[in-house]
């Protein structure tokens, strides 16, 4: 017993490589258990106990069976003690083995002599770029001549508090602001220290900037989202903000007496991810007669139309399927998760990333699994499986337990869902640039920049067999690569880029998609997977 409270015992194998102990209250929630021991854990509805993801098997302990349980476990599974661990109340001790995590996996190397920014104007002094995503988070550690030293990356433990910023939004009204503070405060700062421990040399770094979109940056400072999830959506802020190190972040050697900065953004749904985008892509210098595209597929799909002489922006919150989130085996692209998927006489075939055995299916997987399910004749156009999987869904692989990784008939609603919100996006910028800054010609889009690490991923046959893209875009498509962090890194070494991003931000027109007139009609057009798109 602890001031007044009975205290159980939680013993804790995290994903079979970790054991860990946990006290906790009598009749706590098991989710927000993990929670607050920053145990990893998926949790897209926020435990509203619909998305399926916290997973655990109870191995010595008596849990209820919910209703909700049963309908995400089979009978044989609920009797080896899975449940779902939002639904899970603690009254006595517990072991419990925690298989519905994502860990907070990093990757990382030393590139010598690359560089992230082609002119790098004024230099001095070490410094860390960082692009803080929804999902991932990415940082490199820049020499003072620019080149990258170290970089790494790391899923962002708020996906305990839901898979979009919608969801953390209401989080944080909901009072658990400083919670996702604290989560991001702790992945930011350990980033950081991986980057100088993998460098393996001391340094002392200057500068910080950090690239993110609108939500995420004011979760970060602890900024109320109140105005964020309400009309007319206000933010705090949007400006490029400077602070001493020690005012985000707990003590990390190598980094306290820096400054860092968080790059401005656009609009409460077009953050600074975006702004650095448009920089570092080349994006800002299209010619007038050349417009492009640069659409960042992340957890929100971020997108803007234009030239140097003006741009049209939006965003929609298509993203959690692109990034395996609302997928009933999605995951974030990390190691073993399925990225390819075909078909080989009529056997499916698979890649994972990392060549690693297979723990579930990410985004660009999905997609490549549906257009090889259109190919092969087993999902009609309108997303419809055939009769000999609709009730399990296509099957991709088995995960190293045994357990089998589908796709399923409410996967491809999800994949319809968030293509439509994409495709219709594209469809309205492109109208509304036409009207605002040409009217006398017909546009003509000369390139295509596709950004984030979905975006970085996807095959362009993929993209416009599904519909996701219209058909003709398939070459003039441009890879562009992580164009937040990128923008992040340009800010730090390039003389020019502060400035710039403030003629960015004040050339743009904003495009709310939901009040659109056109937007409904697009979206339910855009619904099905049509072979013959090529608008």
């Amino acid at each position: 017993m602890r001031d007044g409270h009975i205290l159980y015992e939680i013993t804790c194998n995290i994903e079979q490589k970790k054991i860990q102990t946990l006290w906790a209250k009598e009749g706590a929630n098991l989710l927000d258990v993990f929670r607050e021991q920053r145990i990893p854990m998926d949790a897209v509805c926020s435990g509203k106990g619909i998305c399926g993801k916290c997973r655990v098997k109870v191995t010595k302990g008596h849990v209820p069976v919910t209703g909700q349980d049963q309908h995400f476990f089979n009978e044989q599974e609920l009797r080896d003690g899975y449940r779902l661990a939002c639904n899970v109340r603690v009254y006595e001790n517990l072991s419990v083995e925690v298989c519905g995590g994502v860990s907070q996996i990093q990757t990382f190397f030393i590139e010598q002599g690359q560089t992230l920014a082609e002119d790098l104007g004024e230099k001095g002094g070490y410094s860390i770029a960082a692009d803080l995503g929804s999902t991932t988070l990415a940082a490199v550690l820049l020499a003072e001549d620019g080149r990258i030293l170290a970089q790494a990356s790391a899923v962002n433990s708020q996906r305990a508090y839901g898979a979009d910023v919608i969801s953390r939004i209401q989080a944080s009204v909901e009072g658990k602001k400083e919670q996702l503070r604290d989560c991001i405060c702790r992945d930011l700062r350990e980033l950081f220290l991986t980057l100088l421990q993998t460098y393996g040399k001391h340094v002392q770094v200057e500068r910080i900037a950090v690239a993110g979109n609108t939500t995420m940056l004011h979760l970060l400072r602890g900024y109320s989202c109140e105005t964020l999830g309400q009309a007319p959506f206000t933010p705090v802020t949007l400006e490029l903000e400077c602070h001493p190190y020690h005012s985000l972040f707990a003590p990390a050697k190598g980094c306290d007496g820096s400054l860092v900065y968080l790059l401005p953004g656009i609009s409460t749904f077009v953050g600074a991810d975006l702004t650095a985008g448009c920089y570092s892509s080349g994006f800002w210098q299209a010619d007038k007669d050349h417009p492009a595209f640069l659409i960042d597929l992340g957890t929100n799909g971020e997108m803007v139309f234009g030239s140097s002489d003006g741009y049209v922006t939006t965003s929609t919150a298509a993203g959690p399927a692109f990034e395996g989130a609302r997928l009933s085996c999605g995951v974030p692209g990390i190691p073993g998760a399925i990225c390819k998927v075909s078909y080989l006489y009529h056997r499916v075939r698979i890649q994972t990333i990392g060549r690693k055995k297979p723990c579930g299916v990410c985004g660009t997987g999905a997609m490549e699994a549906a257009a090889a399910l259109l190919a092969e004749g087993l999902m009609d156009e309108s997303g419809l499986l055939a009769p000999q999987i609709f009730e399990k869904g296509m099957m991709l692989a088995r995960r190293e337990d045994g357990s089998g990784i589908y796709l399923t008939q409410a996967d491809i609603r999800e994949i319809q869902m968030a293509k439509a919100a994409i495709r219709a996006g594209i469809e309205i910028l492109y109208r509304r640039y036409q009207e605002q800054f040409c009217r006398t010609k017909q546009v003509q889009v000369s390139r295509i920049y596709l950004a984030g690490g979905f975006g970085y991923s996807l095959s362009p046959d993929t993209a416009a067999a599904i519909g996701l893209f219209p058909g003709g875009w398939k070459e003039k498509i441009v890879a562009a690569g992580n164009t937040s962090l990128k923008g992040a890194a340009a800010f730090l070494t390039d003389s020019r880029c502060a400035a710039e991003l403030e003629k960015i931000r004040s050339k743009n027109r904003s495009v709310r998609l939901e009040s659109d007139p056109d937007f409904q009609e697009i979206y339910l057009q855009k619904m099905q997977f049509s072979r013959k798109d090529t608008q």
